[in-house]
């Protein structure tokens, strides 16, 4: 701030200091810094989300979990939002980086699924700290031809009969996998002798593997092209097989399957912000996730969503069954790993062999 150029008496002085401050937080107040997944704050819906309040907001991308944790930890003032997976939420709720959120502000909460409304990612000694968005499971799929009758387990990917024709991710995804896979249910927090028996069941998969995929179109590629039959991937790949013709199967395994959850979280310091609840409210608004369900695919959190859909949409979203608490109930959300270091390890000795 410049300093006065001519001599005023001090209580002018202050009065003008102090009005200058108060209109530069009134402008800080109506603009919305946000750390989040591209897509996320597409122009489709923040634009009309700025015509109804006047709050400016601007986006900066991640590709990672990990760089929230980085950004925020080293510079949370820089942002007043950010959308981390479930798998990264506690991280920055134990680092004391995010600071609880007051649901009753956000009305839209109310129609949420009930997994969703008090998430176990998002809350800690009874609080809560984090609005759960977009979700979705990591599906197990087969084409139909290459099986004799509908499977219900995780041993499909395991088959004989499917050697040279599996594709699954190239993450720690396929730890929890053949952790269910192996029938222990403390996916997330395998000692070292379940990792070394997960290692083992993977190095026996992988004569059925014909390659681990890195993005999700590729593995779409895979199947369009016959090289694959089977494999996991997200309702994205499904989707789109399903409407070029392919009649592959949602296999909806026993053994239970991963499902990941974003969530909006406030940086540590910036709740009192004028414009934050206004945005938490509008984007778990039904209208606003449908908008945001044309852009991205992904699941949404308000039960109410699919209503907003055109009637296309909401079929495939039921066919899915995105629309059923049954179903989010069966999934094992993803949790912190605590030995993340060492599943990575395990991983890389996998594909090593």
């Amino acid at each position: 701030m410049r300093l006065p150029s001519t001599r005023r008496p001090l209580a002018a002085m202050c009065v003008a200091l102090f009005a200058q401050c108060v209109a530069c937080g009134a402008a800080l107040a109506d603009e919305l810094s946000i750390l989040s997944w591209e897509g996320y704050a597409d122009d489709a819906f923040v634009k009309p989300f700025v015509q109804q309040t006047g709050c400016k907001v601007s986006a900066t991308y991640v590709g990672s979990n990990d760089e929230f944790v980085a950004k925020v930890l080293s510079g949370g003032g820089n942002y007043d939002l950010v959308t981390p997976s479930n798998d990264t939420t506690m991280r920055l709720i134990d680092a004391g980086a995010v600071e609880p959120i007051d649901t009753t502000k956000i009305p839209n909460m109310a129609d949420f699924f009930e997994i969703f409304k008090a998430a176990p990612w998002t809350t800690k000694n009874g609080r809560t700290y984090g609005v759960p968005y977009g979700w979705g499971i990591v599906r197990i799929i087969v084409d139909r031809s290459a099986v004799r009758r509908e499977p219900d387990s995780l041993a499909l990917l395991w088959d004989p009969s499917l050697k040279g024709k599996v594709s699954i991710w190239d993450d720690v995804e396929a730890i929890y996998t053949a952790s269910r896979y192996l029938g222990y249910k403390n996916t997330y927090d395998l000692n070292d002798a379940q990792l070394e028996k997960v290692k083992a069941a993977l190095i026996a998969l992988k004569p059925n593997i014909r390659k681990y995929w890195a993005t999700t179109g590729e593995m779409g590629t895979l199947m369009n092209q016959r090289e694959v039959v089977a494999g996991n991937s997200w309702e994205s790949t499904l989707a789109a097989l399903w409407k070029s013709g392919r009649d592959v199967i949602d296999v909806p395994v026993k053994e239970g399957r991963s499902g990941w959850a974003d969530s909006w979280m406030i940086v540590k310091g910036a709740g009192s912000r004028s414009c934050i609840y206004q945005w938490l409210n509008y984007v778990s608004s039904p209208k606003a996730q449908a908008i945001a369900h044309r852009i991205t695919g992904f699941g949404y959190s308000n039960t109410k969503m699919p209503a907003e859909l055109d009637a296309a949409s909401r079929a495939q979203y039921e066919r899915l069954g995105m629309a059923r608490p049954d179903v989010l109930k069966q999934v094992d959300w993803w949790q912190s790993v605590r030995r993340r270091a060492k599943y990575l390890e395990i991983w890389n000795q996998v594909k090593a062999e």
